[in-house]
């Protein structure tokens, strides 16, 4: 699996209903046969996964393409749409009209004046080298867009796009009422939602929720992911939908009443308790999110920045900070030998609280390197322990760094995921 495989992972026209087809792309993209016509969400990353996707549509369907709608403005589901007008106009075919939700061209807009910090926070995510200056291409601007609902007609049925926040707040899910197919866009994935991912903007949960219900009182008999295997079964749609948006508003509920005693964000995440019936089920499994990190994007969203540290409201340079601290370490031997003794007694995290009092300084003696190579060797330890994919390449990514390698290039590194 190639560092960026955990969003390339279905390949292939697979049909799931009457005239309701998934095609791998970047995930699962959707195809609607209209009747004269088809309409597909997303168009695929480009290259050769995007040329793939149209020959299949060739050689199954060989039906024209007249709609591309945007799941949502992530870079990546629809740099391909440049290919599918091309093709369009290979077979002698008005282009796809190009259909978003509202907030997309917004996020693109965002995206291209902070495409550095893009850049620098999917590399390490992802862990595979996005570019600072990203093509054109990938920032396409819909011909039409909608604000809550819209439908798209065909000649033989109609498709109905609802805007659906979740993972972003530019989402359109498909409703299908013909066949009561609903795919859910970014908003159901199967995991545990990915609200307050570090590197990532305010995801409200309680949102993300909202969206879970309207989607349960649809009352779909098939519910298509953003990846992975499609659901049909209606106890278990109930469950996929109602267990994650329960689990939603519960974090929400405990964490309000944490803040409100007066805890900081980092007591909270500790003295929450997250019950087995909401957090041990498989829709709630952290292997992409995780309750941590809803955590913290519901604190965030009531407070600011400061952590109620008085050291931090207006700290010091980071590396003036970490010679004075260094400088107030008289034995650096015993502060490694500690860090080691707490490593060797499986207490990672506490060995890199302890490792980072040498780490973070700006020195070349010997101890400070030799904590930073101990760091990335904590790092790499630490996301053996952890089931969050984001977690994992975090900090490989970031033991890359301590060591001066390119980030995801080291053998054996490579961060496993599974959609189900």
């Amino acid at each position: 699996m190639t560092p960026a495989d955990v969003l390339m992972r279905s390949h292939g026209l697979i049909q799931h209903a009457p005239h309701v087809y998934t095609l791998g792309g970047q995930g699962n993209s959707l195809v609607v046969d209209l009747g004269a016509s088809l309409l597909l969400v997303d168009s695929g990353p480009g290259g050769d996964i995007t040329r793939r996707m149209i020959q299949e549509i060739r050689q199954r369907l060989g039906k024209p393409v007249a709609f591309i709608v945007y799941s949502h403005g992530h870079m990546g589901y629809n740099n391909g749409v440049d290919a599918w007008r091309q093709a369009a106009r290979e077979d002698g075919h008005l282009p796809p009209q190009l259909i978003a939700h509202e907030n997309v061209a917004r996020r693109f807009r965002r995206y291209r004046e902070t495409a550095g910090l893009q850049s620098h926070t999917n590399t390490r995510q992802f862990r595979t080298a996005y570019p600072e200056d990203p093509p054109s291409n990938w920032f396409t601007p819909a011909d039409t867009t909608y604000r809550h609902t819209m439908f798209v007609h065909g000649s033989e049925r109609c498709v109905q796009l609802l805007h659906a926040p979740g993972e972003t707040d530019d989402g359109t899910a498909i409703w299908i009422p013909e066949s009561k197919v609903l795919y859910g866009s970014n908003a159901f994935i199967k995991t545990c939602p990915n609200s307050g991912s570090p590197y990532r903007i305010l995801r409200d949960p309680c949102v993300w929720a909202d969206t879970l219900e309207r989607f349960l009182e649809l009352d779909p008999e098939v519910l298509i992911p953003e990846f992975g295997k499609p659901l049909t079964a209606k106890e278990e749609i109930a469950e996929a939908l109602s267990v994650p948006a329960r689990a939603l508003r519960y974090l929400r509920q405990e964490v309000v009443r944490h803040m409100n005693a007066g805890m900081a964000v980092e007591e909270i995440i500790h003295a929450v308790e997250l019950p087995a019936e909401l957090f041990g089920n498989a829709y709630m499994k952290p292997s992409y999110g995780c309750a941590e990190f809803v955590i913290r994007d519901v604190w965030r969203s009531e407070n600011g920045w400061w952590n109620r540290n008085p050291t931090d409201l207006h700290p010091s340079p980071v590396r003036a900070a970490a010679g004075a601290v260094l400088g107030a370490v008289k034995r650096p031997e015993q502060v490694l030998q500690h860090a080691l003794s707490l490593q060797k007694a499986g207490e990672t995290q506490l060995a890199l609280h302890v490792v980072d009092l040498l780490a973070l300084a700006d020195s070349d003696m010997p101890a400070v390197m030799q904590a930073r190579r101990l760091k990335a060797e904590l790092c790499e330890q630490r996301a053996q322990e952890l089931p969050s994919f984001v977690s994992r390449s975090l900090l490989l990514s970031a033991a890359d760094t301590l060591r001066g390698q390119a980030i995801g290039q080291t053998p054996g590194q490579k961060v496993g995921f599974d959609w189900v």
